[in-house]
């Protein structure tokens, strides 16, 4: 099939000597051009006017997302899925938009005995590499899901100019999820899932604003509105947490900008719903009359507070009053922490060490 330079190639067939059907189905484009697809006002399936309604909640938004996976998980019963064995993979070796290469993907999915295997789905652009793959496995009585997910610096910002050319953010991230579940209802795979989330943000000229007047000294954090181009930046925010049986454990947690690092501790239950997390400040130049006061961000993941660490104001003002006589001290026999976070921030999120 050919639409405009747009092509693509493939073959299928469908068996059923053999008993059970056999679908069998591959795709193969060497180039897509999404010029091709213009359609102006055009549109295969009439345009209904969007009803206004108010945007929803937290609460709303989990509900409705729940009684989504819940409808998805009755079509894709095991009756279903045990009718046919499929394979399909598609393979697009190069997507275009005008003169811009937008990348390359290959899309694999097999139903075999009951069992819906998704990937691997591998997406390749100018930003970056993604890699994911998704299991699906259902009985009568619940229902087996593996997910896995490896990002590795993509660039984010390539993708926000896409669709908004003058977007003026740049940086990269990276995702690592790898986790099983066997759950009643599909809804609740994270209640009873097991595995790892990790993640890691790498902003470029992200200004650190708050953090710092939070943490650091209060003359050295208002420096930058009158001195923009001296304003402390954000070097990188890392997190790696266990998954064990619907428990979010931390592993390691810590964010970086030019002035102070915050190493983090908590946990979040997926099945009561709440979380506890503790934020450390450290300075990492050290400066008279600091408040560096540790806070902690507690309760319900969609009504959560946050405040001072009990226990720890009293600490910080000692820390405050005496700062005039240790911080000349330290000064001269502390350690210095690398302004831009290289000792933490220069390497790949598989290999930041586990606190």
């Amino acid at each position: 099939m050919q639409v405009g330079e747009s092509l693509l190639n493939g073959f299928g067939r469908y068996e059923t000597h053999t008993g059970r059907p056999q679908i069998n189905v591959a795709l193969n484009s060497p180039v897509i051009q999404l010029d091709d697809f213009r359609f102006g006002d055009w549109s295969p399936v009439e345009e209904k006017p969007e009803e206004e309604t108010d945007a929803m909640s937290l609460e709303e938004a989990s509900q409705k997302a729940a009684e989504v996976s819940d409808e998805a998980q009755k079509l894709l019963s095991p009756e279903m899925l045990s009718r046919q064995d499929a394979s399909i993979v598609v393979e697009v070796e190069q997507v275009l938009s005008g003169q811009d290469k937008l990348g390359q993907g290959r899309f694999q999915a097999t139903l075999a005995n009951g069992r819906a295997d998704i990937g691997p789905i591998e997406v390749k652009v100018p930003g970056g590499e993604a890699a994911m793959k998704l299991g699906y496995e259902p009985t009568q009585t619940d229902v087996a899901v593996d997910f896995q997910l490896n990002v590795e610096k993509f660039d984010y910002g390539i993708l926000a100019r896409r669709t908004q050319p003058d977007a003026d953010i740049s940086g990269t991230f990276s995702v690592i999820m790898d986790v099983d579940s066997r759950a009643r209802y599909l809804s609740d795979i994270l209640r009873h899932g097991s595995g790892r989330i990790e993640f890691g943000v790498w902003p470029q000229d992200m200004k650190a604003g708050i953090f710092d007047l939070w943490a650091v000294n209060v003359f050295v954090a208002l420096a930058p509105e009158v001195d923009p181009d001296k304003a402390s930046k954000v070097n990188c925010a890392i997190a790696r947490f266990k998954l064990d049986d619907g428990k979010l454990i931390e592993r390691f947690i810590m964010m970086d900008t030019s002035r102070m690092r915050v190493s983090g501790t908590g946990s979040a239950d997926f099945t009561e719903e709440n979380f506890a997390l503790r934020m450390s400040p450290q300075v990492k130049t050290p400066q008279m009359f600091s408040l560096a006061t540790p806070i902690e961000v507690s309760g319900p993941f969609d009504d959560f507070s946050i405040r001072a660490s009990p226990g720890e104001v009293i600490g910080t003002a000692t820390k405050f009053l005496t700062s005039i006589f240790w911080v000349p001290i330290k000064k001269l026999s502390g350690e210095k922490i690398p302004a831009d976070g290289a000792d933490v921030c220069n390497v790949s999120l598989q290999t930041i060490p586990e606190s």
